[in-house]
C-alpha cells in the first residue's frame, strides 16, 4: 500500500488551464457599434390624411358603382374605407361635398392617364389600338358608371348633374384632343382623325352602356376586332382618294 497522498485540489487554475482558456471578448458598448438601429420612417399629419381621404373616395365609386348613386350612404363610405364617420366628415361635409370630389379624382386620373398613352403611342404601337384600348379601359371601368349613375339620377341631383357636367366634359374633350393630336402626328388629315376618333368613342361607350343589358366580353372584343378592320379600311380609302 502505497504512502504516497494525491493531490488535493486547490480550486487554483494550474498554467495548463490557463493556457488552454479561451480569451475574454471585449463587450462593445452600443455607442461603438457601427450598426446604427433602423427605424420606418413615420408619415407626416399631411401624409395620412391624405391617405385617409383617398381611401374614402375608392370607397364611394365602389358603392356607387354596386349600390347606384341612390343607394350610396356616407356611413357605409366610411365602414368600408375603415374610417370613422368623423373622419369622413373632416374631409368631406356631406355626400354631395363627397361625390364631387370623387368626380375631381377620377377626372383627373382619367385624363392623366389617356394623356400618357397619348403620348406613348407616337413612337410605340398602334394608336388605333391605344385609342380603343383606352376608351375600353375608361367607359368599362367604376370611373364612366358613376358619372352614368349620377345623369340617371333623379331630379333632386340637379345641381349635382350640372357640376358632373362641368368637371367631365373638359376632362373628355382634353382626352380626344390628345388622341387626335396623335393620330394627326402618324400622318392622318386632321378631319379623318377628328372623325376617326369621334366614332370609336361613340362606339365603345355604346358597347359599356349594353353591358347594362348584356354583359358579353367576347362578343365585345369580337365586334371592336371588326371596327379595327373597318377603320383601317376607311384610312386607307380616304388617303388614296386624296392622291
Amino acid at each position: 500500500m502505497s504512502n504516497s497522498k494525491e493531490p488535493k485540489p486547490t480550486g487554483r487554475p494550474t498554467p495548463a488551464t490557463l493556457r488552454a482558456a479561451a480569451p475574454r471578448q471585449k463587450l462593445r458598448s452600443r455607442r461603438d457599434s457601427s450598426a446604427e438601429p433602423k427605424y420606418a420612417s413615420r408619415r407626416t399629419q399631411a401624409e395620412r390624411s391624405e391617405t385617409t381621404r383617398k381611401q374614402l373616395l375608392e370607397a364611394a365609386i365602389k358603392l356607387v358603382r354596386a349600390k347606384g348613386f341612390g343607394g350610396l350612404r356616407t356611413v357605409e363610405v366610411a365602414d368600408l374605407a375603415g374610417v370613422s364617420r368623423g373622419a369622413l366628415l373632416h374631409h368631406f361635409k356631406n355626400k354631395h361635398a363627397l361625390v364631387v370630389a370623387v368626380l375631381q379624382y377620377v377626372n383627373e386620373l382619367s385624363l392623366t392617364q389617356s394623356a400618357r398613352r397619348a403620348q406613348s403611342a407616337r413612337t410605340v404601337g398602334d394608336p388605333i389600338e391605344g385609342i380603343i384600348q383606352d376608351a375600353r379601359d375608361f367607359y368599362f371601368g367604376d370611373y364612366f358608371f358613376l358619372e352614368l349613375a349620377i345623369a340617371m339620377s333623379d331630379e333632386s341631383s340637379h345641381n349635382l348633374k350640372r357640376e358632373t357636367y362641368q368637371i367631365s366634359r373638359p376632362t373628355r374633350f382634353s382626352v380626344e384632343a390628345a388622341w387626335a393630336d396623335t393620330l394627326v402626328s402618324a400622318g392622318l388629315p386632321k378631319q379623318l382623325a377628328s372623325d376617326i376618333l369621334a366614332l370609336t368613342m361613340s362606339v365603345v361607350r355604346g358597347f359599356s352602356v349594353r353591358t347594362l343589358i348584356e354583359n358579353d366580353p367576347e362578343q365585345f372584343s369580337r365586334l371592336l376586332k371588326v371596327w379595327r378592320d373597318i377603320i383601317r379600311l376607311h384610312i386607307a380609302s380616304s388617303i388614296k382618294s386624296r392622291k
